[in-house]
């Protein structure tokens, strides 16, 4: 039994609790994804670079027709019932402390990682300022958890899915090189599809000087594995392909687009859902820091 749901309605599942001014204001949908094969790609101009973005085989990319929620579709998004980390994305802003010390370091005129971090060591007794802060802010929102720094990225300016698989490339691969995964989750060998809500969540902060937008399909993986279960044999789906097999059945499920300005933050379980990170349509290099924990606000 193999059957594709043309068009999908939206359904309760992972929510979004907002602490933003604008609450879900700036928080759109649109109709579903496209294979990349059937895309037309934005070409990427920045610095000395000028590509289209290439991507993996499988790889499925959200249709451009966004607009706002309505009435029905926000009460479904709204964040309900006991808030956890997996079970819901959270959206927020830095304190006003740590929004005036990542102004002072300014990234501004960074072209590349290497900059940004050339900037956290020049300005070394801003960065162990910001950090103190970074830490006394995450400690109010950890649940009495431990918490770490996964990473400081560096994204292009105007890439519609900002994650890449590198695996796939030789060590002294270019940029135009990579190859960008689409809409994807991300589980390890140590999950299933039942074990991905166990994981706990990240929160990833916008370092830089224009919006950046974060998108996800708004299921968890036990309901994507229910769904699946209903069109497809799901005997040999798991946390490396159930994306692409999801996208296969579904490609008519919306997908959810939240709009992260500078100093503003989202905290996501990624390892629960379909998401990626996107800039299409900015001039500026795109840089943020990822922490790992078990958030919740």
């Amino acid at each position: 039994m193999s059957l594709t749901a043309t068009a999908t309605t939206l359904k309760k599942g992972i929510g979004i609790h907002s602490k933003l001014p604008s609450g879900l204001d700036d928080v759109q949908i649109n109709s579903g994804v496209i294979h990349h094969s059937e895309h037309e790609g934005s070409r990427v101009n920045f610095e000395h670079f000028s590509f289209v973005p290439l991507y993996i085989d499988e790889a499925y990319i959200p249709k451009r027709d966004w607009r706002p929620l309505d009435i029905d579709e926000q009460r479904l998004i709204t964040a309900s019932g006991e808030l956890k980390d997996h079970n819901n994305i959270y959206l927020g802003e830095l304190p006003e402390s740590a929004q005036k010390l990542i102004q002072e370091i300014d990234f501004s005129t960074c072209k590349g990682r290497e900059h940004v971090m050339q900037r956290f060591a020049e300005n070394k007794e801003l960065t162990i300022a910001l950090n103190t802060e970074l830490h006394n802010f995450l400690s109010t929102i950890a649940n009495g958890k431990s918490f770490h720094l996964h990473c400081i990225t560096a994204n292009l300016p105007n890439v519609e899915m900002v994650a890449c698989d590198i695996t796939r490339l030789p060590e002294d691969f270019t940029i135009p090189e990579k190859k960008y995964m689409g809409m994807h989750n991300d589980g390890t060998q140590f999950m299933t599809l039942h074990t991905t809500y166990k994981h706990g969540n990240r929160i990833c902060i916008n370092l830089g000087s224009q919006t950046r937008y974060f998108l996800y399909i708004n299921l968890s993986m036990i309901q994507v594995y229910n769904m699946l279960k209903e069109v497809t044999d799901v005997s040999k789906v798991d946390v490396y392909n159930v994306a692409e097999t999801f996208f296969k059945h579904f490609p008519g499920y919306p997908v959810i687009r939240m709009a992260q300005k500078p100093f503003q933050y989202y905290i996501a379980p990624t390892d629960n859902c379909f998401h990626d990170g996107s800039t299409l349509g900015n001039t500026e290099l795109d840089i943020n820091m990822v922490y790992f924990g078990n958030f919740t606000h």
